[in-house]
């Protein structure tokens, strides 16, 4: 069978299952089989499709069937400008995400020495790993509640040779930090789906992703409410939090920043939805 018939089989597989996107999902499900890039994949369609790879194939839409996500299904996600290994222990990053350290890219200061920054909840590490590949003078501290989580960070920390530039730590938010760790700029994405609106995610999310990394509590407030009392002891005077925020948050969690007097905000960063995304603000005295 050659390749381009590999590709309508499959695309009807998905379809019948009512998957979406189905077209795309086969086309890096095959990409990912023969080692192509997509551009390859179509160049070579008239090509014969190998028969020892078919199983694996096959094996790959079973599961995208059962609504498995692709990312879990090839171990891996694109991440700005790189790939990040994932599994089922990390949520998967998303595009958010890269908005939120694409905004703290511009708010490092490449004059101060010994620039330390804090990702709480790294889950797979995305955050700690984009900023240590770009900046190689910061140093970076990467925790996460989960120890598996922290096992794939450090993974992919090790892939793109950044290891020596973070450091992880197995903490529930603050408490693994002593009063003399301090930073520049804490950045966290932390859970932040309402648990209501838990039961209503899509399947992809909601029986494969760690609920640990999504339920946010009764509101999707409760990491917000410990990072806004805790992270003013942790960061340095000046120093910068900013934190990814979900739907129709924005408004409630800068009421939290302004109640508690403690910070100055500093600016609120659209997603490309055109929603209140990124809340960057300033601790007053540090």
């Amino acid at each position: 069978m050659i390749i381009s018939s590999v590709m309508i089989n499959g695309c009807s597989s998905l379809r019948e299952a009512d998957i979406p996107d189905a077209a795309k999902d086969v086309e890096l499900f095959l990409c990912d089989i023969l080692k192509y890039k997509k551009i390859e994949l179509y160049m070579n369609s008239r090509n014969t499709f190998p028969e020892e790879k078919i199983k694996v194939f096959n094996e790959y839409l079973a599961r995208r069937i059962k609504r498995e996500p692709v990312a879990y299904i090839l171990g891996k996600k694109g991440f700005l400008d790189y790939e990040l290994l994932v599994n089922r222990n990390v949520l998967i990053p998303r595009p958010e995400t890269e908005l939120l350290v694409e905004t703290c890219f511009d708010m490092i200061k490449k004059d101060v020495k010994g620039y330390e920054i804090l990702d709480l909840c790294t889950g797979s590490g995305a955050i700690a790993v984009g900023i240590a590949r770009k900046f190689p003078f910061v140093r970076v501290t990467a925790s996460d509640v989960s120890r598996g989580a922290l096992k794939v960070a450090k993974q992919n920390a090790e892939k793109y040779k950044v290891e020596n530039n973070i450091k992880f730590i197995q903490s529930d938010l603050f408490k693994g930090f002593k009063k003399e760790n301090k930073f520049h700029l804490i950045i966290s994405n932390p859970p932040y789906v309402p648990r209501e609106e838990m039961k209503g995610l899509m399947d992809d999310v909601k029986l494969f992703e760690p609920k640990e990394a999504l339920d946010g509590g009764k509101e999707g407030l409760r990491f917000y409410r410990e990072i806004i009392k805790r992270a003013p002891y942790f960061l340095l005077p000046g120093g910068f939090l900013a934190l990814e925020v979900g739907y129709n948050q924005s408004g409630l969690i800068k009421t939290m920043f302004v109640n508690s007097g403690k910070y100055t905000i500093m600016k609120t960063v659209r997603d490309y939805a055109l929603i209140d995304r990124i809340i960057i603000v300033k601790v007053k005295n540090g």
